[in-house]
């Protein structure tokens, strides 16, 4: 197996909400595994409130000065709750730095993304009600979208070690780097690691091509070629092939992915975010994003070596 050696720098987004609390827990987890440096975010996205609530110095040094005293003075209140969730979890002996940005999470954190060079985003979102999924979720998506690097949306209902993790592949160069991830998440654990290619069904349905012998021998020949190149993905693998249980299907892709994570109680899916067009900065984010609001799994979602962010 290649070497994957964890993650070296995680930025974890917080607004102090239960779903937050739990992606610390999450990417706590992460470095007492893998030895990476954390930094815990806060984003201030009402920057004309923050510029209301600040002292009359703060203010002035805001308009006319430097600005080091207002950033001071913001930062504050917020420094003192991140160190506070932090000794709450016991994780005062990692290596955690903190940041107060102000601006839109989903801007701000692509943004330091692009100028630290973190390899793994950690943010939280919750897993009930379609409604509370879309709104909740929002910021989620967009980071999916935004960030060049790995993003893991945890879902609190699956914090922790994982017991069971899916990763997906349709066979290109950025599955494989999903695949990966997801192989070295569960080798810490031990935990069961499950492989899935969906053939992405036709739109002509079954019942339709079953009529034509041609119809019959063009699906046969689609799986067949199918089967032969997922036996040759897993073979580059270079794992135990005992510790990887194969799938494969004929479906919608977020759909099975979906599906399956409900039958097997996965609790994270790795999935690449780029299709197989190859074309630079076109995300492909629907089968993320559908798996994000439909299933509840915690979800890493993985860029190309090269992944540009959209936000400059």
């Amino acid at each position: 197996m290649e070497n994957v050696a964890g993650y070296r720098r995680i930025l974890i987004a917080t607004d102090f909400s239960p779903s937050s609390e739990a992606a610390l827990k999450q990417a706590v987890w992460i470095a007492r595994r893998s030895g990476a440096q954390l930094v815990l975010a806060h984003a201030l996205p009402d920057l004309l409130g923050v510029v209301h609530s600040a002292s009359a110095d703060a203010k002035l040094d805001l308009l006319y000065g430097e600005g080091e005293k207002f950033q001071r003075e913001v930062s504050k209140t917020s420094l003192a709750r991140m160190r506070r969730m932090v000794a709450d979890l016991g994780a005062t002996d990692l290596d955690i730095r903190y940041e107060t940005l102000i601006g839109k999470p989903y801007v701000e954190i692509p943004y330091a993304v692009q100028q630290q060079g973190y390899d793994l985003v950690v943010a939280g979102t919750r897993g009930y009600g379609p409604f509370t999924r879309f709104f909740i979720g929002s910021t989620a998506k967009r980071l999916i979208r935004h960030c060049p690097c790995s993003v893991w949306v945890v879902k609190a209902e699956h914090v922790g070690p994982p017991k069971a993790v899916l990763a997906a592949t349709d066979f290109s160069e950025v599955s494989r780097r999903a695949v990966l991830q997801g192989l070295w998440v569960a080798q810490q654990v031990s935990a069961e690691f499950h492989l899935v290619h969906v053939i992405e069904s036709l739109e002509i349905p079954d019942e339709v091509l079953d009529k034509f012998s041609e119809g019959k021998a063009f699906r046969q020949k689609v799986a067949e070629e199918a089967r032969l190149n997922f036996e040759q993905f897993i073979e580059s693998l270079n794992v135990d092939l005992a510790k990887i249980q194969v799938h494969q299907t004929t479906a919608t892709p977020w759909e099975e992915i979906g599906r399956l994570a409900m039958e097997l109680n996965i609790d994270l899916i790795a999935i690449g975010t780029i299709g197989r067009s190859g074309i630079r900065g076109m995300l492909l984010g629907n089968t993320a994003e559908k798996i994000l609001e439909t299933c509840d799994s915690s979800i890493l979602t993985v860029k190309p070596v090269d992944s540009v962010s959209p936000i400059s």
